[in-house]
């Protein structure tokens, strides 16, 4: 079981804390009181998405032998006007550098985390449309997801 503490620290500042003692400032916008003080909730949970499938994406590639000099996610999420204001789509870009990457392991990786592994990606994807795309060097390819076999 998963457990994290969150404690108020005044005003509308909160500090998110993991069993490992890992800290996390979360606040609300200017417009709700906050000071600009933490990252806003749901941009976390759009960075946890970005973690997690980064996470997988990047031990599956280890484990099929390919070498990437880096890695840097970029996640964006459209959010519908009525509360809750929950995320209706999502859209993650991969950025990777380094030479000789071969498109079609990366992309299979990115199947793998996004089924099978990563755990934010199939629960946000019960409630958010999420989309994907690799760029290899400059070079952008889109993500289409094959049905688990």
């Amino acid at each position: 079981m998963s457990k994290v503490q969150v404690s108020w620290e005044g005003n509308m500042k909160f500090v998110g804390t993991d069993e490992t003692g890992f800290k996390i400032p979360m606040d609300a916008a200017a417009i709700y009181g906050g000071q600009n003080q933490g990252v806003r909730p749901m941009e976390l949970m759009l960075m946890s998405l970005g973690g997690c499938t980064g996470i997988e994406v990047g031990h599956i590639l280890n484990k099929m032998r390919v070498k990437f000099d880096s890695l840097n996610i970029e996640v964006t999420g459209e959010r519908v006007n009525d509360h809750p204001k929950v995320f209706s789509t999502i859209h993650v870009i991969y950025r990777f550098t380094g030479e000789n990457i071969p498109v079609e392991k990366v992309m299979k990786a990115l199947q793998l985390a996004e089924q099978v592994y990563c755990s934010a990606a199939n629960m946000l994807n019960k409630v958010a449309k999420i989309t994907y795309a690799v760029d290899i060097n400059g070079t952008t390819y889109e993500y289409a997801p094959k049905l688990a076999s």
